[in-house]
């Protein structure tokens, strides 16, 4: 009879924890490729590299309601170096967890409010600017670097993810959605007696039917600096899906006032990409990046051709070619890259 009451007292223990848990979701992507690099600088190489087409990674996240349509929601988002032997968040020679991202906050009629380490909205940006914003392999707008969450040191590329963040977004309104993201960069102001950086970010979003559009500007001030330390950064995307095809295409331009050079960086991006039945699809993508804050030659341009075919709802074989052309180097690089990315 003892043993009888026990078993049950466990199985009521486990079902309660289930029932706990049941608004928590476990996600994420494991992506491998194989990648053959030719250059007019050293030998040609292959790697087998993880995160070619959308970066591998492992998510927790969930959702309460707490009555009168408020929530509380919550993300936990680890990066996964799967080709490697490292952990959750580490790296070939690293063992540290390193979040995506981790963050608390309340959602309801007002919108939504999170606060920890953020995805920021300028990463939203790059990312939906192109088919292929999110890859940081073989996606164009990656490759050459410079202005956006996916390349160079600029604004929204250091902007990309925030420590010590908020964030409000709004809800929709017809198809729009405004961001406001802030950021301390630095948090020493009371033990250092200098002025702490900051960052803010904000940007509207658009999407409905076949359009989708999007602005972000971002300034961000270092720390204990004048303001001519400011560093600035606005884009502007536009897409239209016409069916057989979508076309996209995005503008960013970058000016960082401590430097003594007047020039601004831009650039570039055009994406097309066309469904091939039900399961293949074709991407093309051009960058340019055009450096006007150095006077050396430093611009580049690269282009992807891309295709993936859905071998099932969450698995996915890719294959692409990708062509970079620094200004001012004899090294074009050729890159051949064919993986697997499966989404749980």
């Amino acid at each position: 009879m003892q043993k009888k009451i026990i078993a049950l007292a466990v199985a009521a223990l486990a079902s309660s924890a289930a029932f706990a848990q049941s608004n928590v979701t476990v996600y994420g992507i494991v992506d491998v490729g194989g990648l053959y690099q030719d250059g007019q600088v050293g030998k040609n190489q292959f790697s087998v590299n993880s995160g070619v087409l959308s970066t591998s990674r492992l998510g927790f996240k969930g959702v309460e309601d707490l009555g009168n349509g408020l929530k509380a929601v919550f993300t936990l988002e680890y990066g996964l170096n799967v080709d490697a032997n490292a952990g959750i968040g580490g790296t070939v020679t690293s063992t540290s967890t390193n979040a995506r991202q981790q963050f608390v906050g309340l959602t309801g009629g007002f919108g939504t409010v999170i606060a920890g380490r953020l995805q920021t909205t300028g990463y939203d940006f790059t990312v939906a600017g192109s088919a292929l914003g999110g890859s940081t392999g073989i996606g164009a707008t990656s490759v050459v670097g410079g202005p956006g969450a996916n390349g160079g040191t600029t604004l929204l590329s250091a902007f990309s993810r925030a420590n010590n963040a908020v964030a409000y977004v709004s809800p929709s309104f017809g198809g729009v959605t405004f961001a406001y993201n802030h950021a301390r960069m630095t948090e020493a102001a009371l033990n250092t007696n200098t002025a702490d950086g900051y960052a803010n970010l904000l940007s509207a979003s658009y999407a409905a039917g076949p359009i989708t559009a999007g602005l972000a500007y971002g300034k961000l001030s270092a720390a204990n600096t004048p303001l001519s330390d400011d560093h600035k950064e606005w884009g502007i995307r536009g897409g239209y899906d016409f069916g057989v095809a979508k076309l996209q295409a995005t503008y960013q331009q970058q000016k960082n006032d401590a430097t003594s050079a007047v020039g601004k960086d831009k650039k570039y991006v055009v994406s097309l990409s066309a469904p091939i039945g039900a399961k293949v699809a074709v991407i093309g993508e051009y960058a340019k990046l055009a450096k006007d804050s150095t006077s050396i030659a430093d611009d580049s341009k690269a282009f992807t051709l891309a295709s993936t075919y859905a071998l099932s709802k969450r698995t996915t074989g890719y294959a692409a070619f990708v062509h970079l052309n620094p200004e001012g180097s004899d090294n074009n690089v050729n890159t051949y890259g064919v993986g697997v990315r499966h989404s749980f």
